[in-house]
């Protein structure tokens, strides 16, 4: 039994260890990468809509958030964002833009109503033609999933939400603490 087990501990161990090295590369690769959002005309918040250049003018750093209409663990994710963004404090520089795969922001916010009451109160842009993801390619998915962290640039300086721990909240102030002038 014992040189049974033997092997299928180290193919565990090796297969483990590989799953993240090749994490780590992906994280290694994709840092400062630019991440591409430009083509987008408008950006909605709540019930305003301004032009994506103004709205880009007026923070230096995005958490870049990926939705998807339809998709269920997407709700508490909006709400999560929401909510737990406003309890770390969000600098001025620095705001959050939901780039929601759908058609409308009125039928995505009804289904996060569902779940859970929550005022929203940063940015959204409506990606019907499924553009961010194919603009987005070269980055792996699960870091799309995970949120990005991008500067003036659209260069990603950081994977993850800001308030999932200690550590990644305080990375995030030193990254935007950085831009401010």
């Amino acid at each position: 039994m014992k040189t049974f087990l033997f092997p299928i501990t180290i193919a565990i161990l090796l297969t483990s260890c590989a799953q993240s090295t090749q994490t780590e590369k992906d994280l290694r690769e994709s840092l400062n990468k630019p991440l591409h959002i430009g083509k987008f005309a408008t950006v909605r918040q709540g019930n305003t809509l301004l032009s994506f250049d103004a709205f880009r003018q007026q923070f230096e750093y995005l958490s870049v958030v990926y939705l998807e209409n339809g998709c269920q663990p997407c709700y508490p994710k909006f709400i999560d964002w929401q909510q737990k963004m406003d309890s770390i404090g969000c600098p001025e520089n620095h705001s959050v833009l939901f780039v929601i795969l759908g058609n409308s922001y009125e039928e995505f916010f009804t289904e996060v109503l569902n779940v859970h009451s929550v005022e929203d109160h940063y940015f959204t842009i409506m990606d019907s033609q499924y553009e961010f993801l194919s603009r987005n390619d070269n980055i792996p998915r699960w870091i799309i999933d995970s949120s990005v962290l991008i500067d003036s640039e659209n260069k990603i300086k950081m994977v993850g939400a800001p308030w999932i721990n200690e550590d990644m909240t305080k990375l995030f102030y030193e990254i935007v603490s950085k831009g401010k002038s």
